[in-house]
């Protein structure tokens, strides 16, 4: 029991000795580099409710949200996946009819930002995207298992 106490201590002593010796300006640079150099995707993103209406415009920053593509630049994503949200009540081919017209706001929103934006369907599309200085689009690619 003593050598597991002494042990842990040992442990507890060397992690603090080390963070100590790493300065936090250090270690912020590093996931800088880090993130600047990496493929970044947001893996669900809830702005697509907001493109139903038509009014959101997915190219000016936004007061409201926390996507639009001046953020998204700034952030360095790669790539984003928008959601599909169906209430739970709506099912079968009224659920497809409205993850269709989600999907088509996605696209839309890829169409009226060429210069921005690409519709991505695999990884190879997202890293194309990227040499290309675009953000990818994803959605998902069949509806029809919501019916």
């Amino acid at each position: 029991m003593v050598r597991a106490i002494l042990c842990a201590g040992a442990c507890a002593a060397a992690g603090v000795l080390l963070a100590g010796a790493m300065r936090a300006d250090d270690i912020s640079e590093k996931a800088r580099k880090l993130h600047f150099s990496s493929i970044v995707v947001d893996t669900h993103d809830d702005t697509t409710q907001r493109f139903l209406d038509g009014k959101f415009d997915l190219g000016t920053r936004s007061s409201t949200g926390s996507i639009d593509i001046p953020r998204m630049r700034e952030g360095n994503l790669s790539a984003i996946f928008f959601s599909v949200w169906i209430p739970s009540k709506v099912t079968g081919p009224e659920a497809v009819d409205h993850a269709l017209v989600q999907i088509d706001a996605v696209r839309e929103q890829v169409r009226r930002h060429p210069n921005d934006m690409v519709l991505a369907t695999t990884a190879g599309e997202i890293r194309e995207a990227r040499r290309q200085g675009k953000l990818a689009a994803l959605t998902p690619r069949n509806p029809t298992m919501l019916a």
